[in-house]
């Protein structure tokens, strides 16, 4: 599953991963991270004598995350093993409501039974009948909140067959909304404009079943230790189309305007994985190799629907060739939905996204969705094929999708960009392990909701990355080989995933697993070095607290240059307090840490504008230049030597240090600025990357030239829609006399991908601006792209406007908008306009409920950053 957060959304490029940056940078880019507690002496661990341990313990102030109480989460006990399920299922869209007949085939699993203990989460059972072979066998049942308990008359042993038939409805708008920061809700089964009153929205059905939630719309046994076949009849109007695990086995006629549509799964899979999405959908076909492929989208998206997914079969080749085992499965199926309650799901044969991902061609030209198409398809053998034994082990799921990101773009577009992508990653777990540090691997938590963060995803990313540069990679993937095919169709904990390891490597790498996977924290690296007599001391400590985190073992290896030369060296840090020293025959040029950027830590390392410079000159990985730049860019922006370096950056091989240059010039004098303007210039027009186009027109905007009202109609027409927008920026910015032409031939032709732009105009020019009403119905609408930055021009808009009565209205609106918190970006940006407006009569007291609403997590940290 791919966490339902605010990094899905464009919004995250304007904001959230700014906030990122900036609190991290804080926290590493200056020197010391402060611990949570007293430093030990040395940073090593102690062992406190028995009979004072609770006094010692009291008298150290303790970190909120260490403070935590958890319960102990095993592996769910297999009373019954599930063998089949079959599921009858019908709709009545005016009660909301869906009618079952769930058919269940169970053996004992070990024991004989005489009781079976289903979970059923406010299902309405209405019979329930048991048969043995032909006969049918007495029973009584029973059913709560959470579940459905059959008493059976007769003793069933190990390899006798029960098969079970229970009726039910569900009514999931009954049911409470339950969820979690990464899943928002758990109703199980949700209809979408069930009744049709939400102009624009289709009617749509779909489930979502992780991690416990497949209970809510069918009875089962609900753990992912559990697996079995499955079949499914769905009966629909003749208008929509139905889409499940497996293959369309046929279709009948189901009486007047009614259809069912029978699928069969007919190799064994974990109940939380099953699937349903019914609606009017457009699918488009397409194969690789032999496995068939369908996406499925909403009509208007039809055209662009192989833009959005067609990187599918080369993933599918890739991923199988790399892991050494083909696509498990009989087809695979990738549908989007509207409402969804996370960023995707990759149920067995058919994932589920949320709507963000239609969009057009020219936003797709800024920002692909290779990374969330590729999570979930790795999950096919991550987590579909070979399944974790208990949420516990969430990470051998999820953090090996959170790797196959990493994998396709070094695969697809390099190493370079990997990293880029990996740094933001191991950003995103150094955020949240400000307000929680956890074992990766984690028995004790409360709820199984809790296990989908950051953690989970980007840490164990990273953590596997490290492993497959120790190991190397016919090692590393050898092991996976061996992972899959040794428990495919099992269930699984992490002790497999070593074994299998060591069983390929020939090493003992329990010192891995137990600092990494089980141990909570991460290593917080001090380097510093000298140079003497010839020698290159080079002083590592770990100084984090070794209550709570141990002291690591970390391979890693240095670039030392001098004279022009470079050498590698490997470290083997295994102390709190370790020196190493090396001859060089000159003086020290650069220092290049962790050559192979691979090492998850919060490092301290200083520098100077002469290391810095001299790594971006030096460096190999664009990385390791992006990390020059940017100490350029925030320790010595003014200095002399930065600023070449800033003009050298505008011809990086990678665009995100050409972006970098482009924003270390842009922070200097104009007069500097101009000695790069035609450099600039040229990159605005040419260059492949439109991030790069953007903050280069950007730049642009604060020259007059000649032929520039030329170039920027000439950009209005830029594939990406970003580049485009900045030009439209810049034009109105200049006000050209035929601007209001301009805008009027906009709004008629390009509305829904330009709003933003005609926001920017109106709010410029308020006696343009239309009625209170275009804001609400462009903030109403689902598919705006970016509602944070429409919000802000909104309140510009207000700000400039005279009419109280309307600013009044303005504003409440937008608190409702907020305090629905429908999304992310909408909260953030309607505090921000509230907070502009925060003298008028009861703002500040919206403010504060929005703030309440936000209590737990990244929403109320952000908000307090906005205060």
């Amino acid at each position: 599953m791919a966490k339902a957060s605010i990094t899905d959304r464009n919004f995250i490029s304007n904001f959230i991963l700014l906030f990122w940056v900036v609190l991290f940078l804080s926290i590493a880019g200056c020197g010391k991270r402060q611990n949570p507690t007293p430093q030990l002496a040395s940073g090593k661990a102690f062992i406190i004598p028995s009979d004072s341990a609770v006094e010692v313990f009291k008298s150290r102030p303790i970190p909120p995350w260490a403070a935590k109480k958890y319960s102990y989460k095993p592996e769910a006990t297999r009373f019954w093993d599930l063998i089949h399920t079959r599921l009858d299922v019908s709709f009545d869209y005016q009660k909301r409501e869906m009618k079952g007949l769930a058919q269940l085939r169970l053996q004992p699993y070990f024991y004989a039974q005489t009781d079976l203990v289903l979970n059923a989460k406010k299902l309405n059972i209405q019979s329930v009948t048991c048969r043995k072979g032909s006969r049918s066998i007495a029973s009584t049942f029973h059913s709560d909140s959470l579940t459905l308990t059959i008493k059976l008359a007769e003793k069933f042993a190990k390899g006798q067959v029960i098969e079970v038939e229970i009726a039910y409805t569900v009514r999931p708008e009954d049911k409470p909304k339950g969820g979690s920061r990464a899943i928002t809700q758990s109703r199980g089964l949700y209809f979408i404009n069930p009744d049709g009153s939400e102009i624009g929205k289709p009617r749509q059905i779909w489930t979502q079943g992780e991690p416990e939630s497949a209970s809510a719309w069918f009875p089962t046994l609900d753990s992912p230790n559990e697996r079995c076949t499955q079949e499914m009849h769905i009966t629909v109007e003749k208008g929509f189309k139905t889409l499940s695990n497996g293959i369309l086995i046929y279709s009948k006629d189901a009486g007047p305007g009614m259809r069912t549509d029978v699928w069969e799964m007919n190799l064994p899979h974990s109940p939380y994985l099953f699937m349903m999405a019914i609606g009017d959908f457009a699918v488009v076909k397409d194969h690789s190799s032999k496995i068939p492929l369908q996406y499925w989208v909403e009509p208007k998206y039809q055209t662009v629907a192989k833009d959005i997914f067609g990187n599918t079969p080369r993933m599918i080749a890739f991923f199988s060739n790399r892991l050494g085992v083909p696509f498990p499965w009989q087809k695979y199926d990738q549908v989007v939905v509207r409402d969804f309650v996370s960023g995707a799901m990759e149920n067995t044969t058919a994932s589920v996204f949320m709507e963000s991902l239609q969009c057009s061609k020219k936003e797709l030209a800024d920002r692909n969705w290779d990374d969330i198409i590729a999570h979930e398809l790795f999950h096919q053998w991550f987590g579909d094929l070979v399944t974790l034994e208990s949420w516990a082990n969430l990470p051998l799921n999820e953090s090996f999708a959170n790797y196959s990101q990493y994998l396709w773009d070094e695969y697809n577009q390099g190493s370079d960009e990997a990293d880029y992508q990996a740094i933001k990653e191991k950003q995103a777990y150094l955020f949240e392990s400000n307000r929680k540090q956890e074992p990766l691997i984690r028995y004790l938590h409360n709820r199984s909701e809790d296990m989908f963060d950051s953690h989970s995803y980007a840490k164990g990313g990273r953590i596997l990355h490290m492993l497959r540069t120790f190991l190397g990679d016919e090692a590393f993937f050898e092991s996976l080989k061996l992972y899959l095919t040794r428990n495919s169709f099992r269930s699984t904990e992490v002790a497999h995933l070593r074994l299998a390891f060591e069983e390929v490597s020939g090493q003992d790498l329990n010192w891995f697993f137990n600092q990494w996977f089980l141990s909570a924290g991460h290593p917080i690296v001090s380097v510093r070095h000298k140079e003497e007599n010839g020698q290159l001391k080079i002083r590592i400590e770990q100084p984090q607290d070794t209550v709570y985190t141990p002291v690591y073992r970390l391979p890693v290896e240095v670039e030392i240059w001098s004279g022009g030369d470079c050498q590698v060296h490997s470290l083997n840090i295994q102390r709190a307090s370790q020196e190493f020293s090396f001859p060089i025959p000159q003086k020290l040029d650069a220092l290049i840490w962790d050559r192979e950027y691979q090492l998850l830590c919060e490092l301290d390392f200083p520098m100077t504008v002469s290391m810095a410079s001299n790594q971006y000159r030096m460096a190999s990985k664009a990385a390791h230049r992006q990390d020059a730049l940017v100490r350029l860019k925030q320790e010595f922006p003014d200095h002399k030597e930065a600023g070449v370096i800033f003009g050298l950056a505008l011809n990086d091989s990678f665009w995100a240090n050409r972006l970098v240059g482009l924003e270390g010039i842009a922070a200097k004098d104009s007069l500097f600025q101009s000695r790069f303007f035609e450099k600039i210039k040229n990159l605005a027009i040419a260059d492949p990357k439109s991030s790069v186009r953007t903050q280069a027109f950007r730049m642009l905007g604060r020259f007059q030239f000649e032929g520039k009202k030329q170039l920027l109609e000439k950009a209005m027409g830029d594939p990406a829609l970003s580049t485009s927008s900045m030009a439209y920026k810049l034009f109105i910015k200049e006000n050209y006399s035929d601007l209001e032409q301009k805008m009027n031939e906009l709004k008629l032709e390009n509305e829904d991908l330009y709003p933003q732009i005609l926001a920017l105009y109106y709010a410029t020019n308020p006696s343009k601006a239309p009625a209170l009403d275009w804001f609400k119905k462009t903030m109403d609408n689902p598919n705006l792209s970016d509602p944070y930055e429409m919000l802000l021009y909104m309140g510009k808009w207000m700000e400039r406007s005279r009419d109280t009565l309307i600013i009044n209205q303005a504003i409440d609106f937008i608190f409702g908008l907020a305090l629905s918190k429908q999304r992310p970006e909408i909260v953030f940006g309607g505090y921000q306009v509230l907070k502009t407006f925060a003298a008028w009569p009861g703002v500040r007291e919206k403010q504060i409920k929005i703030k309440e609403s936000c209590k737990g997590g990244e929403l109320e940290e952000i908000i307090e950053y906005l205060d």
